[in-house]
């Protein structure tokens, strides 16, 4: 509900010139800054302790381009 509140105020406050639309924005916008800037702690995603010896490897997959996901998608059309 927030997103199409926050979204509809961004059209036709900000865009279109409304001003109640503007202020539901606002209020939005400024709710979603303060609490961007009052919540510092990152996230823990994975926690273990290691003994020693032991290694750990942080890998990213290469993403394939869209150009070769489009095709590999219209091939298995054929």
């Amino acid at each position: 509900m927030l997103r199409y509140l926050y979204r509809r105020g961004q059209l036709r406050g900000l865009f279109g010139g409304s001003k109640p639309w503007t202020m539901v924005w606002a209020v939005i916008f400024g709710a979603r800054m303060v609490k961007k800037a009052t919540t510092r702690e990152p996230k823990v995603v994975f926690s273990e302790v290691l003994t020693p010896g032991e290694t750990v490897v942080v890998r990213q997959e290469e993403q394939p381009s869209k150009r070769r996901t489009r095709r590999r998608r219209e091939r298995g059309r054929q």
